[in-house]
This record gives C-alpha cells, structure tokens and sequence, in this order.
C-alpha cells in the first residue's frame, strides 16, 4: 500500500487551492498575485468538497469539518456555497462544479489534481525506499517475529492514516495556518446554578442556559458551543481558562437563578477563556407573576446585554491587536461596537466607512451589503445613486441570506422609505415568525412594522409594538426614536398629553439629534391642541431655528389609501397652524443665491432665480402656458398627497442629487425617451415641491443635461399652485 500523501494543493480547471499560502488563486497567479477575494469559511468549505472530489459530503459532515464543536444554523453553509458559485461559475454555460442533491448534500464534480509536500512528506518515504523489510530484521527473524514487525507496520500506517485525516480537518476548519487563538466571538455558556439549593428547581436554570444559548448562537459572527458539551462542565469546578482551551472560545458566560418571591433574580458574568479576567457582570431582576414570560423577558434582557458585550470587548480588542491591518470582521466589529453608542452624523460615516472596507475585503458579506444599504437609505434623500445601490445591495443580501436578521431588517427600512408600508408590514411581519427570538437583536423590524402600522390608519397598534420593543431592547441607543415615533402615533390617536410626555422623553434621551426639528414640530402641535400656546411657540421656534425652511403644507400623508390616516395629517397640520407655523415659502423670493448648473444632494436649502439650460416659470405665466402649448409636465412626487397640476405625470425621485453620468440619468434618459419620441425639442416643465427644494431645479438640469432644448422650471412648484387654489387632477406615477 502507498503511504499516504499530505496536499498541498487542488488545482481544477483554471483555478487553484494552495493550502500552504491559504488562499484561491487563477492558475498561475499563486506566489505573485493576490488571492481571490472569498471569505475563509468559503475556503474551509471547498478545501473539505476538493479533497475528495466526485464524493458526495452531507451538509452535516461539512458543517463539522468548518464549524467543529459550534451550533450553526444551516443557512451559514448555503451562503458559502453561493459565495463559491459565484466566483467557480462565473463564466460556465453548463451545470454548477459545486453540485447539489437535493436533501443530501453537496459534491464537487469538477476533474482535481491534488499536489503533495515535495510529493511526500519526509517522515513518510522511508518505508518506501526499502523494497525488502523483512531483510532489515536482525538475525533472520523467526515468523512470530516477522508477524510482530508487520503488526507495529499496520499500526503505524493505521496512525499516520488517522494524522493525515486529523490534518486535513484542522486545515478545512481554519485551525492550521490562522494560528491557536479561539474565534472571535466565541462562547460557552456554562449551565447556570440554581442558588435555592432546591433540586427541584434545576430545571429553571437549565431553562435559562439552553434559552440563552440559542439566542446567542442567533448573534451574526457568533461561535457558541453546543449545550451538550456545555453541560460535561455542570458541577464542576474547573479553571475558566482550562475550559476556554478544551472548548477554543475566548468567552465563558456564568450564571446564577435564584428567586425571591415573585422576583426572579439572574446573576451573571462574561469572563476571558484565555485569561480567566472578569470582563463584565450585571445582575437582572424580573417580575414572575407568570413563571414562562419572566424568563423569556430574562433570558431576551441577557441575550441583548451579552451580544453588546462581546460585540463591544472584540471591537476595542481588534483595534488593539490589529490596528493597521484588520480582516473583514475586524471592520465589522468595529463598525457594530460604533453602532452601541448614540448615534451621530460622523459616526454613522464612520460606519459606512467600516462597512465599505469589510465589503471589500469580503464580497460575499451579506451583513456588510445589508449595514451599507441601511446607511445610504437613511442618506437616499441626497442621491439617487445611493438609493439604487441600496436596492441593488439588498438585492444581493436577501439572494445570499434571505434569512438573515439584520438583511431582513435593512430590507423593510427600505420599503418602508419607497412608501410601500403594505409590503413593509408583509416583510416585517414574516421576519417576525421566523425567529421572533432573533429579532429581539434587530428591533428596527419591530420598528418600521410599527411606523408602517399608523400609516394604514392603526396607529394604536404602533403604540402597542413600540411598547413591546421597548421591553424587548431596553438599551438601544435608538430608545429615543422609539419615543419620536410613538409620540406620533399618540398625536395621530389625538391622545395629546401622551404624546407631550413621549415627544419630551425623546428630546432628553438625545437632545442634539438632527431629527429633533421635527420632534419640535410635533411637539409644538400637542401643545397647541391642549391650549398650552406658550409652550407651543417655544418649541415650534425650535424647530424652526434647526429648520427654516418648514412649511405647514409640506406635512402628507405617506400613505394615501387609509382615509383615516388622511383625516389624522390634516388634523395634524391644523395643529400646526394654530401653534403659528408658516403656511408656504414664497415663489418670487430671491435670496441673493447665484445660479450654477450643479446637482444638489441636500434638497432644503433656499434656491436660485434661474437654473442653467432652463427658463424660470411662474404660476401665473404656467396657467397661460399649459392652456397654449399643452407641454409635458413632469412631477418630482415630493410632499406629495396624490394631486398635481393638470396633466402632470409623476417620477418619483427625479429631483434626487447626485451626477449627470449616474445611473439615475441614463434612467431618465430611457424614460424621457418614452414620453417624448425622442423629441428633443419637445416642451418639458419640471415641478418640484417649492421655492426652497432642489428637486425641482435638478430635475431641471438633468433634463437639460439630456438635451432637451426647451425645458421649464417652475421654482413656485406644487405648493405655489395650492396656495393660488388652481385646480389640480389625481397624479399618476410612472416606474423609472
């Protein structure tokens, strides 16, 4: 029999697998040029296919080989077998290299060439350069001797057999050549003591680890140890170290349950596998009328308050250990530590920045696609290009993990902002039955589906789920958002002095955040409705020195098919006006600003008289105009309650900034095409909201920017035309 040979290297088609270097390379490319960017699990699951091509792997023994000793969900492998597709049949015609039965498993179908260490290792060719034993035997051995030598033979091949196996799964599973340090964010959660020394109460505690193990294990990034090999710890005393060694996780979670009357008391502390520091402890108190709800409220509080912890911990570690050159998940962590404090302008931007490089450094990163749409949605207003990568990134997500919490999360946002709150309330609610324990973690799900829920005319139910994500994430740094929106909600239920209490727990929690101008606003409206008009006029001025371009008109309803919700906005604005809110900009203003022929990303601002490559047009001279010429009326759809001039056609996100070579404009270019022949010459007016927006203006230029010769801009906009109480017709909006 041959000895066995340890490789090296899998070379099939034009690619190559080099164990030694640790990446995948394009033939010829290994030793010179970097590898392929594709995440380390990717290659630890094709270094486990390639080793025996053409054999079927189950999705059990692959998951063993890359994720020994840890509870994944079988999602983690779907979405590295996506990643490898997407980079081995890129260009292919015929069926997949990875191929999948269905039920079973996966197996690698492509021809591979597998290349040893200098063809054998060296411990490993003695045997074979003597053709004869036998004849190395002392003395002419007798045959019980001669049988002895060929037993000690067997065993040593039998064990060299068994090293190379051990070998080839250290090296499939990341622990050969990425050195002896656990994973990041791994953990054990040792199984928590009972302190009421009363054996019949084991089973709450046992509860509470098996619970807690299983939402931790939901965390994004996390390793956590089955509760089986947990559970070989309970009743011992054993070093914390000894334990983070026999199980490599750098985190060991202890605990203790014990009740005190109706109060659950859980005690609890995170310490270092590697060093035996206390890192982190905290002791939670929970009402127990209801024995079952107390602990899921436990066990939620801890899930949350760990994941933090860790998250927290490993960020400021890679920071510390790796400060010029960080991996993907180095960034990410970082990125998420960031997500932990108040959230401000320039942290964001510094998130988005963290996200973008991890994306980089790993393109089959669903949680970075989806982090990097959550940001650009939150800053679509200024692009259109953002707006559209945010879609395609979220595109990408959902096809890698659909199930994924956090993608699911940045995917309702998403629709949510499009206006589309019944496919909003759809998505969120599906994301909800399929782990509501894992979306205790992403409570922004709970979040959009509340928003969403006032805007389709239940704004009593938005209070309701609010309230149910306040308990479920009691420390979100985003508690004052929660507070803004159900402070909405209240005002919409005309229940004022409970939206007064809200709207100022808001401004508390974080009195600096740019959203305060509307918080204000609303605030302003509350007081106003209970008589309290002093106060109404402080806050309102508020608002208005974070905002000077508010109008009471620009106020709308999000959603135009609930007449309850309809019937709440204009309440609403009524409000407003009473509490002394300007009605509408002024259409002939000049504000001194010189014109130039720029797209604007921030769209509030007071805007130029003129606009480069268009005539200025105003309501009066428009009336004239449609009468005579019957031009193409084209509407940005900004603050918009359905209605528009005469004859205006509607496209949505028209008047976005960016740049006249982004995609946007070659959309426009198509769409323009379609309503226009071609014509060129073809009269256009752009519409946006007023005097003191630049969607209309940059819907203007872009048009221009198109050549088109004869293109208007009527800077008063819709809100002009409402103010002059000219008729207007339903408006029909136009895909793009």
């Amino acid at each position: 029999m041959d000895a066995p040979v340890i490789y090296d290297r899998f070379e099939f088609e034009d690619f190559c697998l080099d164990r030694r270097s640790g990446g995948l390379f394009r033939q010829g490319d290994a030793g010179g040029v970097a590898p392929l960017a594709i995440g380390s699990r990717a290659l630890d699951v094709l270094g486990v296919l390639v080793s025996r091509p053409g054999e079927l792997f189950s999705k059990h023994a692959i998951m063993q080989a890359v994720w020994p000793g840890t509870t994944v969900d079988e999602k983690n492998l779907t979405v590295q077998i996506a990643a490898l597709r997407r980079i081995l049949d890129n260009g292919r015609t015929d069926r997949s290299c990875i191929q999948t039965e269905a039920g079973r498993g996966y197996r690698f179908v492509a021809p591979v060439t597998r290349k040893g260490r200098d063809e054998l290792a060296p411990w490993l060719q003695s045997p074979r350069t003597s053709p004869d034993t036998s004849s190395s035997l002392p003395g002419g051995a007798s045959p019980s001797a001669r049988r002895h030598y060929r037993t000690r033979v067997a065993l040593a091949a039998s064990s060299v057999l068994a090293l190379c196996a051990i070998l080839a799964l250290a090296w499939s599973s990341g622990w050969i050549g990425a050195g002896n340090a656990p994973p990041r964010l791994s953990l054990v959660v040792l199984p928590f003591q009972d302190m009421d020394d009363d054996p019949t109460n084991d089973y709450l505690a046992d509860a509470i680890t098996d619970d807690l193990t299983t939402e931790l294990s939901s965390l994004a990034g996390a390793w956590v140890i089955a509760r089986e090999s947990a559970y070989t710890f309970k009743g011992k005393v054993t070093d914390v170290r000894q334990i983070g060694r026999e199980l490599g996780v750098r985190y060991v979670l202890e605990g203790s349950v014990r009740k005190i009357g109706s109060i659950l008391r859980v005690n609890v502390q995170l310490v270092s596998g590697e060093t035996g520091v206390h890192l982190w402890s905290d002791r939670f108190d929970e009402e127990i009328s209801q024995l079952a709800a107390g602990q899921q409220q436990i066990v939620a509080r801890l899930s949350d308050t760990v994941g933090i912890s860790m998250v927290d911990i490993e960020g400021a570690r890679s920071l510390r250990e790796r400060p010029t050159n960080p991996d993907a998940f180095d960034l990410i962590l970082r990125a998420r530590s960031l997500n932990l404090l108040t959230p401000t302008p320039q942290r964001e931007k510094e998130q988005l920045g963290l996200y973008e490089r991890a994306l980089l450094l790993d393109p089959s990163s669903a949680y970075a696609m989806a982090k990097i749409a959550y940001f650009l949605i939150n800053d679509a207003w200024s692009s259109a290009e953002n707006l559209q990568r945010a879609g395609r990134l979220l595109a990408q997500a959902r096809a890698l993990e659909p199930q994924s919490a956090q993608v699911l999360n940045s995917a309702v946002y998403w629709l949510r902002l499009l206006g589309r709150c019944a496919e909003a309330i759809e998505a969120a609610e599906h994301a909800i039955r399929i782990d509501l324990n894992r979306m205790r973690i992403y409570t922004g799900v709970y979040n959009e589906l509340a928003v969403c829920k006032t805007r389709v005319g239940h704004a009593e139910e938005e209070l309701a789920l609010q309230a149910l994500a306040d308990q479920l994430n009691p420390r979100s740094p985003f508690r004052f958002t929660r507070y803004r929106h159900m402070g909405f909600a209240a005002l919409m239920l005309g229940r004022d002095q409970d939206a007064i209490a809200f709207f100022q727990r808001s401004l508390a929690l974080n009195p600096e955040n740019a959203a305060n101008r509307w918080t204000y606003r609303m605030l302003a409206a509350a007081f106003a409705r209970v008589g309290q008009m002093d106060e109404a006029k402080h806050t309102l001025s508020e608002g208005d020195r974070l905002w000077p371009y508010f109008t009471s008109r620009e106020v709308f309803p999000e959603e135009l098919f609930s007449p309850a919700y309809v019937q709440q906005i204009r309440n609403y604005q009524a409000a407003l006006r009473l509490a002394g809110a300007r009605d509408h900009a002024d259409e002939n203003a000049d504000f001194g600003v010189p014109p130039d022929g720029l797209l604007r990303g921030d769209l509030r601002g007071r805007t130029p008289t003129e606009a480069q490559g268009a005539k200025t047009i105003g309501t009066a001279e428009l009336v004239m105009f449609l009468a005579d010429a019957q031009p193409l009326v084209i509407d940005t759809v900004s603050y918009s309650w359905g209605r528009s001039i005469p004859g205006a056609i509607g496209l949505k996100f028209s008047g976005l900034g960016g740049s006249f070579a982004d995609e946007a404009q070659d959309r426009l270019r198509r769409k323009m095409i379609e309503l226009t022949g071609g014509d060129l010459d073809r009269q256009v007016v752009a519409v946006g909201w007023n005097s003191e927006r630049f969607d209309g203006r940059n819907l203007a230029l872009r048009l221009a920017a198109l050549g088109y010769t004869r293109v208007y801009w009527y800077r008063g906009g819709r809100e002009a035309w409402e103010v002059a109480e000219l008729p207007e017709t339903e408006l029909p909006v136009r895909e793009w």
